[in-house]
């Protein structure tokens, strides 16, 4: 291929992410490389080097564009694994190429090799060009999914210290017994991270979404919470950010519309409030206010309440005292909805103090929203994924807070 050729295709390349293939006239592919700006990385091809031996030799050059350059790290690995070019396997050396290696534990170690040979007794998944964006990678990826890293020949008398600030379970490494649970969770994210590294990213949120959706069905608030949290850091990882905001709010735009025609509101609900009560069989009963703002969670203006008129199981009753003491609140401004947590009967009683306000309720075994305005309660799993994401966020926001605080004031109150 000509220089002058090359600069004519160059011109239409786009300045995005993504791989690049230069090809021979037969098709067969030379050789594969990752680029932050395609059209700026392609520009370098035209000057002097081994480069110039390849691009005379190429007959083409194709890309594919992706959301972020850690995608095309990770594309660009797995093409040149399945393609084996021949620029890029001549170049090759133990200096330019990176591994990521699994080691065959119970609870595998990860690290970085340049040499993935069979004295490692790890498994090893690559080759990656390039050792720092790939190390970039790995420190993201473990603030989601933690993994250890400490020798396996010495175990600590503590957990270590990257488990004493969450890049650990730490129970890879210390003397203390494990269960089958721990070496699940702990796997769990080693799996994860082999998936995202082999390119399989798409499927392993499909993964995430479905275990999210079980966990919530079951009530497992906190382990739903957990996988809401490892699905939109997955995403952020793989996505430019100012796409990323771009289309998450366009989303909640969608979902706050979406729920003011369904509930027949006058305005989009920009501000909305959720309730949720807390308590062990009737003792030490507290309750929560989250405030969602945009479709966003305002954690400055969360509120807590202890219940204190109410003795015993009364959920309803609970719900009438707190939503009546947050009236008496003129300085918090009035929300465009009240989401509590409940079915019929917190429904009613909320509507009962509230009077003309918008409410309506969620119930967490029925998977059901109650509204005033419909006799029949509208299926969570039925409403559009924007709207039930919203939703069932809120839900789950409010009901961790209200547990959190639960647990709190069951600790003081033993100990008084």
């Amino acid at each position: 291929m000509r220089v002058t050729e090359l600069s004519k295709i160059i011109k239409k390349a786009p300045q995005n992410p993504g791989v690049y293939i230069f090809k021979n006239v037969r098709g067969t592919v030379l050789y594969v490389g990752k680029a932050v700006n395609l059209r700026s990385r392609l520009r370098s091809y035209t000057g002097r080097g081994w480069k110039e031996d390849m691009v005379k030799t190429a007959y083409s050059v194709v890309w594919e564009e992706l959301p972020s350059d850690i995608g095309a790290l990770i594309r660009e690995a797995e093409l040149i694994k399945k393609l084996s070019p021949h620029y890029n396997i001549w170049m090759r050396d133990d200096k330019n190429y990176s591994y990521v290696a699994f080691s065959k534990e119970t609870f595998p170690r990860i690290w970085t090799t340049h040499q993935p040979d069979a004295s490692l007794n790890a498994n090893c998944i690559g080759p990656f060009t390039d050792a720092m964006a790939l190390k970039r990678v790995l420190g993201l990826l473990r603030k989601v999914f933690p993994y250890c890293t400490c020798s396996s020949k010495v175990l600590h008398s503590r957990r270590c210290v990257n488990a004493q600030i969450g890049k650990c379970f730490g129970f890879c490494c210390t003397k203390e017994p494990h269960t089958k649970k721990d070496i699940a969770r702990y796997r769990a994210n080693i799996q994860a991270i082999k998936k995202i590294l082999s390119g399989k990213s798409r499927l392993l949120r499909k993964e995430l979404e479905q275990k999210m959706r079980a966990a919530s069905a079951a009530q497992k608030y906190e382990e739903a919470s957990i996988l809401r949290d490892q699905f939109s850091s997955v995403t952020r990882i793989f996505e430019h950010s100012p796409y990323l905001k771009r289309d998450m709010e366009s989303e909640r735009e969608h979902a706050l519309v979406t729920l003011k025609n369904l509930l027949s509101l006058k305005e989009v609900p920009e501000r909305i409030e959720g309730y949720d009560i807390s308590h062990h069989q009737g003792d030490a009963q507290v309750a929560s206010m989250v405030v969602f703002q945009g479709g966003l969670p305002d954690k400055s203006q969360y509120r807590k309440f202890i219940i204190k008129s109410i003795e015993g199981i009364n959920d309803p009753a609970s719900i009438a005292e707190v939503l009546s003491r947050r009236l008496k609140h003129p300085e918090w401004p009035m929300p465009d909805l009240f989401l509590i947590d409940g079915g019929k009967g917190q429904l009613g009683a909320a509507a009962r103090i509230l009077k003309k306000q918008n409410v309506v309720s969620i119930a967490k075994r029925e998977e059901e929203l109650y509204t005033l305005h419909s006799k029949q309660p509208f299926a969570l799993k039925k409403l559009p994924p924007p709207l039930l994401a919203l939703i069932t966020h809120i839900r789950d926001e409010s009901h961790r807070f209200a547990i959190s605080f639960h647990r709190s004031r069951r600790r003081k109150l033993t100990i008084r």
